[in-house]
């Protein structure tokens, strides 16, 4: 299943979030994999707002790599490789390449809505790895 981004959405331009602000399926934590060590198996959303934050946050960069904010998101939510302790309770799922600086990350945290609980991503940035070194690692993948 691809998922995509709502076509009616501000979050391509940077513009504020509508108020009937959209939830978008971007990554699930998947039963049996090294990262249910630590976290439940679940889906990890995102909202538009966030997305808004992220495109105005960090432009620049992801204009560098040719990424939207979205599927800045996407490719560190499917190809994370390291869990971190996070701010406030929140985790950090982390792409961390061995012999380079430039890694990136989402902050997430557990949102329990009366239908299910998901994964709520706070937001995303591009991390140098000492920056996220000086964040407790909780698991990695060995693979």
């Amino acid at each position: 299943m691809k998922t995509e981004l709502p076509k009616k959405n501000n979050a391509t331009d940077g513009k504020k979030a509508h108020n009937d602000n959209k939830c978008i399926k971007v990554g699930r934590i998947r039963m049996n994999s090294w990262a249910t060590k630590i976290l439940k198996a679940c889906d990890i959303v995102i909202y538009e707002s966030e997305l808004v934050h992220i495109k105005n946050k960090h432009n620049a960069e992801l204009q560098k790599i040719g990424m939207t904010a979205f599927d800045f998101v996407k490719f560190i939510c499917n190809n994370f490789n390291e869990l971190r302790q996070g701010t406030n309770g929140t985790i950090l799922l982390a792409v961390h390449r061995q012999h380079t600086s430039n890694i990136a990350a989402v902050e997430i945290h557990k949102l329990v809505t009366e239908e299910k609980i998901v994964y709520k991503i706070n937001t995303a940035t591009p991390i140098n790895s000492k920056q996220l070194c000086l964040k407790k690692l909780l698991c990695a993948n060995d693979h």
